[in-house]
């Protein structure tokens, strides 16, 4: 079987002497860079061949960037900038949505993130899913990564913002003084109900909000990256993961097959560099083993770290558990570590999902 170095040679050339398909996300772009120093020997590759590579590189770079493309129905009002603090709650407040629609791919573990938030919440929203080789869906916006929310016609980019906006926005309306909550609710798109979103647990100590921005951080800047790592550590593994994405993605035939093929090769090629740009010192396995047994010593005796309930950073490690499922790592995760009698806990809590439609 040909080396690791082989495929990155190979994945190089492509990337190198391929016509570049337009227009190609900037992440991509400067990834390809850092490849460009590769050489290969064969010069008669067909130019079939080289345009597979650069869509399946594109693909496979996206993915471990976030650098993800969405689909907008209409153009929104506001393009909100990244907050300062993404785990804030912000002070300013609108209101309880009466839409929701969330452009994301459907397996990107910052749009699972999301999902997870709405699912529990039993927000009704509506789902786009994107090509992850075209920006066009996201021409209208400055910002070029999913997920991307559009609450009542405003754009809220970024998960962890997006949580933590529709976050306050339920706080706030669960504070409201009694007289008022004994009224007729509305839903969430006007519709009368007599079911309020589910409550989150309200981390309403000192101690409590900063443990949970802590391990919400946790999940962004580490959880993440270690199943990335995993997910592409081994030839199997990088074929069963593109087997996942592409199946549940928006490719084309074309795409589809590339990405499978070229982009599952090269991101076991490049592995290895993965590690050590995520600063993993370990090996991959080892390491979400220590991380997923690390994050149940936290949650301690408690069902949940919220306590009875699902708090922000319950449902941001739920989320990237869940968007690598039917994978090798995930069932690594639940059989060689401490963390599935805390997933099952979770899928009971989420229960069935809010999505109402797919566009």
């Amino acid at each position: 079987m040909a080396s690791r170095k082989s495929f990155a040679l190979v994945a190089g050339a492509l990337i190198k002497r391929g016509p570049l398909a337009r227009p190609l996300p900037a992440a991509a772009v400067a990834s390809f860079t850092s490849l460009a120093g590769y050489q290969a020997s064969d010069q008669r590759r067909s130019t079939t061949l080289i345009s597979l590579g650069v869509f399946s590189a594109a693909a496979a770079l996206c993915y471990t960037t976030g650098a993800y493309p969405s689909v907008a129905l209409a153009e929104p009002s506001v393009v909100q900038a990244r907050a300062v603090n993404r785990y804030a709650r912000p002070a300013e407040l609108k209101g309880l949505p009466k839409e929701v629609i969330l452009y994301q791919y459907e397996v990107c573990p910052f749009c699972c993130k999301v999902k997870a938030f709405l699912d529990y919440h039993k927000i009704p929203y509506r789902t786009v899913e994107v090509s992850p080789l075209t920006k066009r869906e996201l021409k209208w916006s400055e910002y070029k990564k999913v997920p991307v929310v559009v609450v009542d016609g405003d754009a809220v980019n970024d998960s962890s913002v997006i949580i933590s906006r529709l976050a306050a926005e339920l706080e706030a309306q669960q504070s409201k003084p009694a007289a008022e909550a004994q009224q007729p609710k509305r839903g969430w798109f006007g519709a009368s109900t007599s079911q309020p979103p589910a409550a989150t647990s309200p981390s309403s100590s000192a101690a409590g909000a900063e443990e949970e921005e802590r391990w919400r951080r946790w999940v962004d800047d580490r959880f993440v990256r270690v199943i990335t790592v995993n997910i592409y550590r081994n030839a199997k593994e990088s074929f069963q993961t593109f087997d996942y994405i592409t199946n549940n993605g928006n490719f084309n035939f074309l795409e589809r097959e590339a990405a499978r093929v070229i982009g599952a090769t090269m991101m076991w090629g490049i592995s290895g560099r993965l590690k050590k740009k995520y600063n993993i010192e370990g090996e991959a396995r080892e390491e979400m083993y220590a991380d997923a047994n690390a994050w149940v010593d936290a949650v301690g005796e408690r069902r949940f770290m919220g306590g009875d309930k699902p708090n922000l950073a319950d449902l941001a490690v739920f989320g990237v558990i869940r968007s690598i499922a039917c994978t090798d790592a995930f069932m690594d995760l639940m059989h060689k570590t401490r963390i599935g009698g805390w997933y099952e806990r979770m899928m009971s809590a989420v229960g069935e999902s809010s999505r109402l439609s797919a566009t």
